[in-house]
């Protein structure tokens, strides 16, 4: 054994951090703050409370901006309640310690150096200088879009709803659109206006640029607004947009082939109400879950290529969720620079460091375990087909909504599981395993190495 230099104490011991700790329990508060307002007579439209778990479910699908439902939004709740499910989704979306942040500065308190560490991890920056003004940024930026979003909905909608209701129908919808919330007020997919709103390409592309900047994160966004002054963008950033738009690409062809050739949906549509409906479908499928299409119609490879799809999420530090799309990038130059013989990853000029390696690595294989795990659980608890469950899980995992109906037949302890999941894939898979794990402190101590046969 050989023994390392001493540990730099100036130097900042993640390890000890106890900052995942306070956003899960910040998040599970916010939860059962939203469970006990939609448990009031006054949260449904007939007075009679829903069930303690029926809210529990609402409430955690909220906040987790996913979008599964095992009552009906807008047939159950009333307008209290639905608003309830509104603020829960802006909370969810933004973060609750973005908004706590912004609520000190304004009534004049001091934001301590813990809260700025918090904050810094939750928007996914590496430098603490100049957060609060960032965070404040952020903040604005999101009801800026929100606002212009509901405005062109409302103009949408106004006359086939009203003015009172296209309002209230707008901001509902741009705020679950940018949140990537998947929670809508639409009576199903057979709903008039679901039907008017996806053959109408202003709604459905208004959506789906909420649904995308909303899944590009905020270092990507913040890098578009400042790039014709910088003329330059982060690498990070170079990663996102090529590879969401392959995914719509790649998505929209699996869509519109399998649906027009082997399946019955799409076909029936006209060619460019498909067209449109496969792209919102595609763009939706990255966590946010507004459901234009009926999913349980779709062909098997539809349903293949979006759980794909789901499962990768957005980016990191965004309104999405999943593994996210760096992630996936990391794996996959490694995989190319590895097949290279290159020592190290390299791509566009620079190199990855290890620990980037190893956080994806681990987020992938703890997902994936995860999401096993919990498909399995479900099947020997409750049966069903596996297409179905899978779907259910990853669609948790990810925040995303989707669902092959079986949401609502599930019973309690495949409940339990997939609100354990929603919150898991809400807070980040590598966020909670540092929250959990029981890390000692570093060593001094380090072993030989010594190869073994793998592959």
């Amino acid at each position: 054994m050989t023994y390392g230099r001493p540990r730099n104490p100036a130097i900042h011991d993640y390890s000890q951090d106890r900052s995942p700790r306070i956003l899960i329990t910040g998040f599970a508060l916010i939860v059962l703050v939203g469970t006990i307002l939609l448990m009031l007579p006054i949260a449904t439209q007939n007075r009679v409370p829903l069930d303690w778990r029926e809210a529990l479910f609402t409430a955690t699908s909220a906040v987790t901006v996913t979008g599964l439902i095992v009552v009906s939004t807008v047939e159950r709740l009333s307008t209290f309640g639905e608003v309830v499910v509104l603020g829960l989704i802006q909370v969810g979306g933004m973060g609750f310690v973005i908004i706590s942040v912004l609520f000190l500065r304004l009534i004049g308190r001091r934001v301590a150096m813990r809260e700025r560490i918090i904050l810094r991890q939750t928007m996914g920056v590496h430098r603490s200088h100049g957060i609060m003004d960032l965070a404040i940024s952020v903040v604005l930026v999101v009801l800026g879009i929100e606002f212009i979003g509901a405005v062109i909905l409302f103009f949408t909608w106004w006359d086939d709803m009203g003015a009172a209701k296209a309002a209230y129908y707008a901001v509902f919808h741009s705020i679950s659109a940018f949140c990537n919330a998947g929670l809508d007020l639409f009576h199903g997919t057979d709903d008039p206006n679901l039907i008017a709103t996806r053959a109408d390409p202003v709604a459905s592309i208004t959506m789906a640029i909420l649904i995308t900047i909303g899944t590009m994160g905020i270092t990507a966004v913040f890098d578009l607004l400042t790039f014709p002054k910088t003329k330059r963008l982060s690498l990070h950033t170079k990663f996102i947009l090529p590879l969401m738009t392959a995914m719509t690409l790649i998505g929209m062809a699996v869509l519109l082939i399998d649906e027009i050739f082997f399946s019955d949906f799409l076909a029936t549509l006209p060619p460019a109400e498909s067209v449109l409906a496969a792209f919102f479908t595609v763009v939706s499928s990255r966590t946010a879950g507004i459901t234009l299409l009926p999913i349980d119609q779709l062909g098997q490879a539809s349903q293949l290529i979006l759980m794909v799809f789901m499962f990768i999420g957005g980016a990191p530090a965004s309104m999405g969720g999943g593994i996210g799309l760096t992630t996936v990038a990391v794996v996959f130059v490694t995989l190319w620079n590895n097949v290279k013989g290159h020592p190290d990853v390299r791509i566009m000029g620079r190199t990855l460091p290890l620990e980037t390696i190893q956080k994806a690595t681990a987020i992938v294989t703890v997902s994936s375990g995860l999401v096993l795990v919990v498909t399995l659980s479900i099947l020997m608890f409750d049966g069903g087909g596996i297409v179905p469950v899978l779907f259910e899980v990853i669609s948790a995992f990810s925040n995303t909504g989707y669902s092959l109906g079986i949401t609502a037949d599930l019973n309690q302890i495949s409940r339990a599981l997939i609100i354990f999941t929603m919150f898991w894939g809400r807070l980040g898979p590598l966020t909670l395993v540092v929250a959990l794990a029981q890390r000692s402190r570093r060593t001094q101590v380090y072993y030989p190495e010594e190869k073994i046969i793998i592959g």
